[in-house]
């Protein structure tokens, strides 16, 4: 089960709503900060009073249609501030504080701006900037110098306290469509208004106004050998202006569902996991956790753009999604093909990794600390010993021979992968069986990015013995590494009661980060950013160097260009090895693992 996790400003933000709400038993949608990461406890109590006089669920899917707006976060920000002014009425009578605290939030916001540089103010949205001076200049009792349009949108944002959810989401819609050229309302998409430009005019916009292209990712299977037959791996470009988008998040989930079957999670454990992870760089993007059979219920497949690949002509949606399905079960049989040709190779490599694991984690497991009765104390544990009577919150060295381990496989599943699918389906069969015979529990799982979303499928769970599953592996799609790994950190963590003491994660990489979906503007950066490069590949190094500090041991086994070898440098350091053949396997994944394990920097 996902659960929320809370530290420092969020877990300070959370028990304001709580507080604020009266109720202590729901994962808040939003949670409010300065620009500076602090908690903003006003905007934090509005939040709670919100809960408690609205349907937070219902303004939660309202806000979740902005989300595929350009304006999205600019609107958000505005229409708040309506929703401010109607709770704040409805408390009010009964919490005369809320006068006091209202006045510091405006005296903070004076504070706030006028410390910002000229180049800060830049960043600003003036829409916003606007109407936040209009709403505390007249808290304070100040006169703000703003243009009729403003003045006239701050009256509007007056909400009353006499609303309800369904009259505040009425206003909403009418501030959207009228002053952000939205369409659409509660529960429905909202969209830019297409705008007919004639004559001079339309010259003109042509000329002076950047037109952003727009796509729609689908997934392609390749046709061909998979072996590593090719130099180097595919790139997968990206147009200049061009930025993934359906026009539809349900079509988006719709097609990824086709794609790779049903979540193994819930709606309300996805949306905890989303509002954790999907912030800051990845802002605009999903997650989807998915069974590897998944692979088998089909969907649709189409060209992907700048790949050189052949795509599926299929006249109809159903002929094209028997196509992908087909394309997918011949894939699985490509993989087994491969081990079958190679199988004495393949077990050989088994039996000496098998060798080298068990000597390695005998060596090395014994110096590890367990849960004793006496030792070193475990602070986070501690409150073990008076609640639950729990002796056993000590440290102390083990002297025991069983392995308290489990081991993540992450297969890199991204279209840049193609040309190696049957050669990576047999690195992680090998490395699986090498692990199990070793009595290590590991848990395979592939992923790649489409359409905005995160995919994670799982080929092997850890119960699982035979490893078979992992011969479902099969590329396609692009690949946003940082979320992932911050996805798997997360996931592993949530576990952390319930497995071993000791986690290791072993990713199968090129080292080549890229993703359709854009990074979106943030305070240093007016315009939205393209997910690869170095912005890509310094996002997979932060979310590596997290992992570290949460004590998951990770490492990498490159199987990629030449080109990328300074990124997997960049993203795991020291802790990698490159593999070029089978015939170096076992031996070359046994001195990783023995490197990752020596290295307590990761513990």
């Amino acid at each position: 089960m996902i659960r929320q996790h809370y530290t420092g400003s969020s877990r300070r933000a959370v028990n304001v709503i709580w507080n604020a709400s009266g109720r202590y038993d729901f994962d808040p949608p939003f949670l409010a900060f300065f620009p500076n990461g602090d908690a903003d406890d006003y905007f934090n109590l509005v939040i709670g009073l919100a809960a408690k006089w609205l349907d937070l669920d219902r303004l939660n899917a309202f806000f979740d249609g902005l989300g595929l707006s350009n304006t999205a976060q600019e609107t958000s920000a505005v229409l708040w501030l309506g929703i401010e002014s109607c709770v704040y009425q409805k408390e009010f009578p009964d919490r005369p504080i809320l006068a006091q605290l209202r006045k510091e939030r405006a005296e903070a916001f004076y504070v706030y701006t006028a410390g910002l540089s000229r180049q800060q103010m830049m960043l600003q949205s003036m829409k916003v900037f606007d109407q936040e001076q209009a709403r505390w200049a007249d808290v304070l009792g100040k006169k703000a110098v703003l243009s009729p349009a403003a003045v006239s949108l701050s009256k509007e944002l007056m909400f009353s306290g006499d609303l309800d959810t369904d009259g505040v989401i009425r206003e909403m819609t009418r501030i959207c469509e009228e002053r952000f050229r939205l369409r659409g309302g509660y529960g429905a998409e909202l969209s830019y208004r297409k705008i007919a430009v004639r004559g001079l005019a339309d010259a003109f916009a042509r000329r002076f106004m950047k037109r952003e292209l727009r796509s729609t990712d689908l997934l392609i299977l390749r046709k061909g050998s998979g072996n590593g037959d090719r130099k180097g791996s595919i790139q997968l470009g990206h147009r200049i202006g061009q930025a993934h988008t359906s026009g539809s998040s349900e079509k988006d989930q719709s097609y990824i569902r086709d794609c790779f079957g049903p979540c193994l999670y819930s709606d309300r454990e996805m949306r905890i996991l989303e509002n954790a992870l999907c912030t800051g760089t990845d802002a605009a993007c999903r997650l989807w956790i998915a069974d590897g059979s998944g692979s088998r219920h089909g969907g649709a497949a189409a060209e992907v753009p700048d790949t050189d690949h052949s795509v599926m002509d299929a006249s109809s949606a159903q002929s094209q999604e028997r196509l992908l399905q087909q394309e997918q079960e011949n894939q699985r049989l490509r993989n087994v093909r491969f081990y079958q040709d190679h199988i004495f190779r393949i077990q050989e490599n088994i039996r000496d990794l098998t060798a080298q694991t068990d000597t390695i984690f005998a060596s090395y497991m014994n110096d590890l600390p367990k849960r004793s009765r006496r030792g070193r104390i475990d602070a986070e544990k501690a409150w073990r010993l008076p609640v639950l009577s729990d002796p056993d919150v000590f440290w102390s060295d083990s002297d025991i021979t069983e392995f308290s381990v489990t081991v993540d496989l992450l297969l890199d599943a991204s279209q840049s992968r193609m040309n190696n699918q049957e050669m990576i389906a047999s690195q992680a069969y090998i490395i699986a069986k090498s692990f199990e015979s070793c009595g290590i529990p590991v848990r395979v799982s592939a992923f790649r990015s489409l359409r905005g979303y995160t995919v994670l499928q799982r080929l092997k769970p850890y119960k699982d013995k035979k490893c078979e599953g992992i011969f479902q592996y099969y590329a396609g799609g692009w690949n946003r590494d940082g979320l992932c790994l911050k996805m798997m950190d997360y996931l592993m963590k949530d576990e952390q009661d319930t497995m071993a003491s000791q986690r290791i994660l072993l990713v199968l990489t090129d080292a080549s980060p890229n993703d359709s979906m854009q990074v979106p503007p943030d305070e240093k950066h007016l315009f939205a950013r393209e997910y690869e490069g170095d912005l890509a590949v310094q996002d997979a190094a932060d979310a590596v160097r997290q992992m570290q500090r949460d004590g998951i041991r990770t490492a990498a086994i490159f199987f990629g260009a030449s080109a990328h070898l300074d990124n997997v440098h960049r993203i795991y350091g020291q802790n990698y090895t490159r593999i070029r053949s089978l015939s170096q396997f076992s031996d070359a994944v046994g001195a990783l693992l023995k490197r990752a394990l020596e290295d307590r920097g990761t513990a």
